[in-house]
């Protein structure tokens, strides 16, 4: 009878986890600034997303960035939302990247890929924000012309972060560093 080993993390994917979730959580502090422009910050932290599940390629990999990186968020800058819907505004993207990247072929550093799936987990964060205000009792009148232009910039910004994602991935891959040697045996697009 054989003993299936557990698998187990390695310590550059751990490494890498926890530095996705710290740029989540830097990517909503940079860019909090006041220009009244919806979903703005997630150029950077769908960028750190889809970055770190290009590198770490494991199931639910950028979920549970998403999860920590939230945590983080809640616990750093409390906002009126409440820890649980703060928290869910990342982990529903980092499930919907997780759920794209296969069906995407995988390669986040791919143009394409990478900017269908940055904007569509983006996108995700506005499904938070709908639950949101149907808990706070907002006329559905109001959440429907509210929503629309902020999903529009939400995959906008997300779209662009996945692009950003996905060039600083392929040079990465470009740059050979040891330890991302699995990356390197992929032949990198041009």
């Amino acid at each position: 009878m054989s003993h299936r080993q557990p698998a187990r993390i390695r310590v550059a994917d751990m490494t890498v986890i926890a530095l996705v979730a710290v740029m989540i959580l830097l990517g909503k502090t940079l860019l909090r600034m006041p220009i009244s422009v919806s979903g703005h910050a997630g150029v950077l932290w769908i960028a750190a997303l889809v970055i770190g599940r290009g590198v770490v390629r494991r199931p639910w990999s950028a979920t549970l960035m998403a999860l920590i990186g939230g945590l983080l968020v809640a616990v750093m800058q409390p906002s009126s939302s409440g820890a649980l819907l703060t928290v869910a505004k990342y982990v529903i993207p980092g499930m919907l990247l997780d759920g794209l990247t296969p069906l995407l072929g995988g390669r986040l550093d791919r143009i394409v890929p990478a900017v269908v799936a940055g904007g569509a987990a983006h996108a995700g964060k506005v499904a938070v924000d709908l639950v949101e205000g149907l808990i706070a009792h907002v006329p559905a009148s109001v959440l429907a012309v509210g929503l629309t232009a902020s999903t529009a910039l939400h995959i906008a910004f997300g779209a662009l972060g996945g692009l950003l994602g996905a060039l600083v991935l392929r040079a990465l891959m470009r740059a050979r560093i040891p330890q991302m040697a699995d990356l390197a045996d992929v032949e990198v697009p041009r």
